[in-house]
């Protein structure tokens, strides 16, 4: 009978001091545990509205990371208040403008997940894919990646936000720039395969060019590198000693891009490599979302809107095995890239796999 008095006794002591603890409430929750006197639950300092219109005029002031605060609050102690999900709009606006990119793009999903029947939601898609499309700064500190490793990953993941924009909010404001800056991620991974095969053919490693010129035609058929492969081909060949192929390459130049052929019917080969610096600059630039001020509009050079989101829905990617593979050499393929019935376009579906034996180094 004692043990059960004493159970009872210790029972009743938990109770007490869950009882105590709860009357305590916001005053001296640490008094308990003999810690300092902290409040346990902190409370508002201002109204909802309050909260709000700090925080915009701090975003107007360029001073974000106090807006970030003030929104946070908002959101903390106002959670199903009117200027809920608004907040998470600017705050979303707020993280990007100040360089948290990765913070930015978590906010987007959430806003995504939250509230997707929100009639601004495609703007969440489209600071996602843009956030993303910068990448972490902080990473590749960390991490001490090399930039154009960094720009792989995260232009993948970008690519992959904006073509779901496409998908889902074609008539959004934001779908054209969202187009062209899938454009943009598309030239950039053809490019990169260029700047690989021009490294290898410095360096006279002419089956390793070959590969990735081929690689080009296979996974970017739709790239502006596409004559630039065409030329890597005819100079690789011609260097080979595969003087058939080389001249057949030659006509495809002739054809369809005859400023890449000298006047002696030499190979122009283009090293330096501009135009997607030049294209990026003309992108729109992300605003704070306003219902009544679409966004920053980019440079179409001529094309519609309607035809520059046409033509990003077409685009793809390789797959990510597909990506790895692009690194291991290949046999040279013995059938060249033919042309079509009217002579003007390169079927690209023409790259073979029958090869003959010459292995590379690489």
């Amino acid at each position: 009978m004692q043990a059960v008095g004493n159970t009872f006794i210790k029972l009743s002591s938990i109770t007490l001091l869950a009882l105590s603890v709860n009357l305590v409430g916001c005053q001296t929750f640490k008094n308990l545990t003999g810690g300092k006197d902290v409040d346990a639950v902190v409370t508002a300092e201002k109204s909802e509205q309050a909260y709000y219109n700090d925080a915009i005029a701090q975003i107007d002031k360029g001073r974000y990371t106090q807006a970030i605060e003030d929104l946070t609050n908002l959101r903390t102690f106002y959670p199903t208040g009117q200027y809920a999900e608004q907040s998470l709009l600017d705050m979303m606006y707020a993280q990007y403008a100040s360089g948290k990119y990765e913070t930015a793009a978590a906010s987007a999903e959430q806003f995504i997940r939250l509230y997707p029947f929100n009639p601004q939601v495609s703007y969440a898609y489209y600071v996602r894919g843009v956030a993303n499309m910068q990448g972490s700064s902080e990473g590749l500190k960390l991490f001490k990646l090399n930039q154009a490793e960094r720009d792989t990953a995260y232009y993948r993941i970008a690519f992959a936000n904006f073509q779901e924009l496409l998908n889902k909010y074609p008539n959004s404001p934001y779908a054209p720039d969202a187009a062209q800056r899938m454009t943009f991620i598309y030239n950039q991974f053809a490019e990169s395969e260029m700047s690989a095969a021009n490294w290898y053919i410095e360096r006279e490693a002419y089956v390793a060019a070959v590969n990735r010129a081929k690689w080009v035609f296979q996974y970017y058929p739709l790239s502006e590198s596409v004559p630039d492969a065409i030329a890597v081909l005819a100079y690789s060949h011609e260097k080979l000693g595969l003087t058939d192929l080389a001249n057949e390459y030659k006509t495809l130049l002739q054809i369809n891009y005859p400023n890449m052929l000298s006047a002696d019917g030499r190979v122009k080969l283009n090293t330096k490599r501009e135009r997607s610096l030049v294209n990026k600059l003309t992108f729109g630039q992300l605003s704070r979302f306003d219902k009544d001020t679409s966004v920053s509009t980019a440079n179409y050079s001529g094309a519609t809107k309607t035809q520059v989101i046409r033509n990003a829905t077409q685009l793809r990617l390789p797959s990510d095995n597909a990506a790895n593979a692009a690194n291991t050499a290949a046999p040279i393929s013995t059938s060249p890239l033919r042309l079509t019935d009217d002579n003007r376009r390169v079927r690209l579906g023409a790259v073979e796999n029958d090869s003959i034996d010459m292995t590379d180094s690489n």
